[in-house]
């Protein structure tokens, strides 16, 4: 399950469910938009309408292949029901969903093959067991992987298999894998200005050394009306017509995702505020909230600050607390204090700034 560090709130009263934007972006969710949840040994799932679809069926397809095994993995797909996206990024869940809690809860969240996984904090282990395996697969992956040896180090995998390609030995005219116009939006295009490509795109060499582009096409579109040099690759080498075709018809979320960091979304929300985008244009080019924004331009207007995130020292939301308790910035990185210190050092100010002073009377004397 890897490290869980990021949470989303379920409010019982109301029954409504707190949507990472990340996934909204992931997927170009936005509200009024149909997704998919189901629940399955206590967790929640999350799903675009395709990947709902396109996994659903490829259960389904498992189940054909291997009638005698039943796995984890496909029990997520027994039960679902359609949301749609409301305000402030939330869904409602009906009170048939088989979700019950009887008071607010927290969630850990994750992105797994292209869909949400959301697991209620009560219900993680104190402590995570050490196995030689998995006891049971949560993802295709899993299912379908080797019984032996390291798990799977996507970073380092992304690190390694990442190539940088020129742009010039990219065929856009060969257009046989394309399934739509290559015609970049208005949206992508400001993205790749500020962001850069996030996700590589996937390529086949051809014999006469130019590339043919399986997944990607608006991104390279986009990348070349930019002017761009290169774009991050996916490069497959010696395949046949039918390899392609299954490279194609495969799930596009595996494809990897380049590192999004901190100081990389707060860079971005700069640059696209000084270049005076509207903060909803914002909101739509990043999927971050208005909420987020604010808080990335409050710290950068902090040079003591901002110099401390880009150089690893600091967390944006540690940074946040520090301006919020009115701390020094230089004695707060010096001290390298924690958040609670922070907070315990904001109280105390507060209140002193907040005593009344004492009148001291003076007596007078009598002529």
């Amino acid at each position: 399950m890897g490290k869980l560090t990021r949470r989303v709130k379920f409010i019982a009263r109301e029954r409504r469910l707190s949507i990472p934007a990340e996934f909204l972006h992931r997927h170009h969710i936005q509200r009024g938009d149909p997704m998919w949840v189901s629940i399955h040994d206590k967790e929640l799932y999350v799903f675009d309408s395709q990947g709902w679809q396109e996994k659903k069926e490829l259960a389904a397809s498992m189940g054909r292949w291997f009638p005698d095994e039943k796995h984890a993995y496909f029990g997520m797909f027994e039960f679902g029901i359609q949301v749609r996206l409301g305000s402030q990024d939330r869904i409602v869940l009906p009170k048939t969903f088989p979700f019950q809690p009887q008071e607010t809860i927290r969630l850990h969240w994750e992105l797994l093959d292209g869909m949400l996984r959301m697991t209620p904090e009560q219900s993680l282990p104190a402590a995570p067991a050490v196995v030689a395996r998995p006891a049971a697969q949560t993802s295709l992956a899993d299912y379908l992987g080797t019984s032996g040896g390291d798990r799977f180090d996507r970073k380092r995998a992304t690190h390694e298999l990442t190539e940088r390609i020129s742009l010039e030995r990219i065929d856009l005219q060969d257009q046989a894998c394309s399934t739509q116009p290559p015609i970049p939006g208005e949206a992508l295009l400001r993205s790749l200005r500020v962001e850069g490509i996030r996700r590589a795109v996937v390529l086949w060499r051809r014999e006469d050394g130019k590339f043919q582009i399986i997944h990607g096409f608006r991104r390279v579109a986009a990348a070349r009306q930019l002017k761009m040099a290169s774009v991050p690759a996916l490069v497959f080498r010696g395949l046949s017509l039918e390899d392609r075709d299954r490279l194609k018809i495969m799930e596009y979320d595996d494809a990897p995702v380049l590192e999004s960091t901190p100081l990389r979304r707060l860079q971005s929300t700069v640059k696209l505020y000084q270049g005076q985008v509207d903060f909803n244009e914002i909101e739509k080019i990043t999927g971050r909230r208005k909420r987020t924004l604010q808080r990335y331009l409050r710290v950068a207007g902090n040079q003591v600050l901002r110099d401390a995130i880009e150089s690893g020292r600091l967390s944006i939301f540690k940074a946040e607390e520090i301006l919020k308790a009115g701390v020094d910035p230089e004695l707060a990185i010096r001290r390298k204090m924690t958040v609670k210190e922070i907070r315990a050092y904001g109280r105390r100010n507060a209140s002193a700034r907040n005593r009344p002073r004492r009148r001291v009377h003076r007596r007078g004397t009598i002529g």
